[in-house]
């Protein structure tokens, strides 16, 4: 189910203090306020100076909830500190939200820990310094505003959606670099391709959306495809990737898919007029068994087996090749898999692989023949025709 953002939670001094951001920090409770979100501030500090900002605050913004462990305590009920999961859950009680229709603003390691041991995102608010590297990192309180405003508030977290069986697909937005009302498929691939554009507001956009449609809960691993050559890897962000999957306790396997061959590169193919099919993407791709779990280590044992998930992303979807071959070697292993892709090419029909010659094993290269396929009409899938004036926000 899609969540829709109605709690802030915030850290305590690293984020809030009585002084020059204040002012700043108003507005932010402000702007929370006006669109009915709850801001919630969490604390371990009893020291007088906190609990007279306490006072002054809830004083003039009436829905700002600000709990302090301990000094919140009654006869029945007992505040647990930050880091544990315990007081978040209590909180959320409290004020009837679930975890996923909230965002945790912090800058602690306390707070980061907070957030992780409670899986809701966290952002990593740094006006007054850095203290860690998780969480998407904002300077300025307007910044985290900005943020919700365009990511946290959408009305629709996917532009195109097909779920059949197995196949579970989902995109942000339809690719039509040629129909004006599609003009952000020209600064994708400026961001993906060319390294400009803003490719920071693609990777939030993403990743978004799969924290408020609660995509992060079913997954135990996430992975890239990679590009056409041989031997290379998703090359989208995958900072971001990692941060991300490291607030939820999830790992990214950046060597998960492996580009044994170099492939015929599709755009190219298509505009030369050249004829290509699953077999440029079967062929020419296998699974590494023990993949990296982290820079410098990788699994003892294979980590992809029955009642494991895993998410694979890819840039842009035309008709699934790419993405249906990462779902057809990695189900050979047991596990499950979501696909995702940041846009889905207009007009073209999404061809799910629905049979296919038995091969040994994903973890080495195949050759095999074309699959029998099934075939989803464009238009059927795409959730709002009218979505694409989100992404132009």
């Amino acid at each position: 189910m899609d969540y829709k953002l109605k709690g802030v939670i915030f850290g305590d001094r690293d984020v809030i203090q009585d002084d020059k951001y204040l002012p700043e920090i108003e507005k932010l409770l402000k702007f929370l306020i006006d669109r009915k979100i709850t801001p919630i501030i969490l604390s371990n500090d009893k020291e007088d100076n906190r609990l007279q900002l306490r006072e002054k605050l809830c004083q003039k913004y009436e829905s700002l909830r600000w709990y302090i462990a301990d000094a919140d305590a009654n006869t029945t009920q007992m505040l647990y500190k930050k880091p544990s999961d315990k007081l978040v859950s209590h909180v959320l009680s409290n004020l009837s939200l679930d975890n996923n229709e909230c965002i945790f603003i912090g800058n602690s390691d306390v707070d980061m820990k907070t957030a992780v041991n409670s899986k809701i995102l966290f952002l990593n608010a740094i006006w007054y310094e850095q203290k860690t590297e998780y969480g998407f990192t904002f300077k300025k309180p307007e910044d985290i505003a900005r943020f919700i405003d365009v990511f946290c508030l959408r009305e629709h977290l996917w532009g195109y959606k097909i779920k059949d069986g197995k196949l579970e697909y989902y995109a942000l937005g339809i690719y039509g670099k040629k129909e004006e009302k599609y003009d952000y498929s020209h600064d994708f691939l400026e961001a993906t391709k060319f390294g400009r554009g803003h490719p920071d507001f693609w990777i939030k956009y993403l990743l978004s959306a799969v924290y408020f449609s609660g995509l992060h809960k079913q997954i135990n691993y996430i992975s890239g495809y990679p590009g056409h050559e041989q031997g290379s890897r998703f090359d989208m962000e995958v900072t971001s990737i990692t941060i991300f999957a490291k607030c939820f306790n999830k790992k990214y396997l950046p060597d998960l898919i492996q580009r044994h061959t170099t492939s015929q590169k599709s755009s190219y193919a298509r505009a030369k007029g050249i004829s290509i099919d699953y077999i440029n993407q079967i062929n020419t791709i296998k699974l590494n068994q023990y993949p990296m779990k982290s820079d410098n280590d990788k699994f003892k044992n294979c980590p992809l087996k029955k009642n494991k998930t895993v998410l694979v992303i890819d840039d842009i979807c035309t008709q699934g090749y790419s993405l249906e071959t990462a779902r057809l070697y990695i189900e050979k292993t047991g596990a499950r898999v979501i696909l995702l892709s940041f846009l889905k090419t207009i007009w073209k029909e999404y061809e799910k692989i629905e049979a296919i010659g038995d091969f040994q094993s994903p973890f080495q290269a195949n050759i095999l023949s074309p699959p029998s396929i099934k075939k989803y009409p464009f238009w059927n899938y795409v959730v709002n025709k009218d979505g694409y004036q989100e992404i132009r926000l």
